[in-house]
């Protein structure tokens, strides 16, 4: 069964969502032409880039909704992240199957796999234990551009890619400016009893400090839009992960170029700060659900109906 794609219509609005340059506003023929010539790496660089500093990760969702809902179908979520026009995202399912919907519009060669998230990757950015790791419950896609694979994640909040990352085993990019690095190994994990089985490990490190695993994903296995919907079904649900427990929302800050990514701004819980060029500052802890609220508008451009402001009372989640 073909997958869903946007109309031409769809597309253009989700450019004003993103605030894409008037260079890269491609109608649907143009772009596939150009998604498969000299210049694709770049427009998929460019579209990357402007996804994340204008659509956050956020799992408001699961706090501020009376159904504590998540659907990723394609026209659910473009109701969600670009028609409703109040600033919204999602989490790592939401805005990566949103993505791959406008990749594949877009003429794109594209297909997504599952990931598994590790513990050392913290939802504020920073790394800390990496003895586990969890269950399928990620998303990445990959995009295959002149026989090269590149990685894409808009999905993964204050610590992702900022840029498509080659499948090439070992190679460091930088990431962010000034230390903030990443690669991709080709390895086996130590969890696994069978020595020859092997994915790919994305790993980040600051300055000299060691690399950290974040998440993995297995080579070449396509997995299915049903699959994205099961594996949809524990973060969106368990008790045993912190997006039912914890509001988090991550947006990305562009240059005032345009031109890179030079940091975030994270809302975890009652506080927020920003990391830029790999400075943090603390920018304050909330003390009631309206302090929230606000830096929901103000620092991410988040704005939420008084409905969905009343769908967080009476959650441990709540601030008082």
């Amino acid at each position: 069964m073909p997958r869903p794609t946007y109309t031409q219509e769809q597309i253009f609005q989700i450019y004003d969502r993103i605030n894409l340059p008037a260079k890269w506003r491609l109608d649907v023929e143009e772009a596939k032409r150009k998604s498969g010539g000299d210049q694709a790496l770049e427009y998929l660089t460019v579209l990357k880039r402007y996804t994340l500093a204008n659509v956050p990760f956020e799992n408001l969702e699961l706090h501020y909704s009376r159904t504590q809902v998540i659907d990723i179908h394609p026209e659910i979520l473009f109701q969600k992240i670009v028609a409703q026009g109040t600033g919204r995202g999602g989490y790592c399912m939401e805005n990566n199957a949103f993505f791959a919907t406008v990749l594949r519009t877009l003429g794109f060669k594209i297909m997504s796999t599952g990931g598994r998230v590790s513990a050392a990757a913290s939802p504020n950015g920073d790394v800390g234990d990496h003895s586990m790791w969890f269950g399928f419950a990620h998303m990445v896609n990959i995009v295959t551009i002149k026989g090269i694979r590149y990685m894409v994640d808009i999905g993964f909040g204050a610590g992702g890619t900022v840029r498509p990352l080659p499948l090439e085993d070992g190679k460091i990019q930088l990431n962010i400016k000034p230390n903030n690095s990443v690669r991709l190994r080709y390895d086996t994990l130590e969890d696994f009893e069978n020595p020859e089985s092997k994915v790919w490990i994305f790993e980040k490190r600051v300055a000299d400090d060691k690399f950290v695993p974040n998440y993995c994903f297995p080579d070449n296995v396509e997995f299915l839009p049903a699959d994205f919907q099961v594996m949809n079904m524990f973060p969106s649900t368990s008790k045993r992960v912190f997006f039912t427990q914890v509001v988090v929302a991550v947006k990305h800050i562009l240059s005032e170029d345009g031109e890179e990514i030079i940091g975030d701004v994270v809302l975890l819980g009652n506080k927020l700060h920003r990391r830029v060029h790999g400075k943090k500052e603390e920018l304050g802890a909330f003390e009631s659900e309206e302090e929230r609220v606000e830096a929901l508008e103000k620092h991410l451009g988040i704005r939420l109906s008084d409905m969905q402001r009343y769908g967080i009372l009476g959650m441990s989640s709540m601030i008082g």
